[in-house]
């Protein structure tokens, strides 16, 4: 699987008018029928709004993901710093 093209979400009818998004054994989001049409929500409950059809939700759904699947890189940590002011070792004493 790479990180531009996702393997797609395989969609389960959990209710009579709720659908819910699966990406591989996550959760990806679900989509439910509302007073005004069909509500999308994200995986963290993010709200992707109202939409005249199912899949018309699904797709926002699907779009969501695809725009959040790239990694955040940063340190596993702080370099530890000395008394003097200049960074010391990355980890403890060997």
């Amino acid at each position: 699987m790479s990180l531009l093209h996702p393997s797609p979400l395989a969609w389960r009818q959990a209710d009579l008018d709720v659908f819910v998004a699966m990406a591989g054994s996550d959760y990806a989001g679900f989509v439910g029928a509302a007073t005004s049409g069909y509500e999308a929500q994200g995986p963290l409950g993010e709200n992707l709004g109202v939409h005249a059809s199912v899949v018309a939700a699904q797709a926002a759904v699907d779009g969501h993901r695809v725009r959040d699947t790239f990694p955040v890189l940063r340190r596993p940590r702080p370099l530890r710093m000395r008394r003097s002011g200049t960074h010391g070792r990355v980890c403890g004493p060997t």
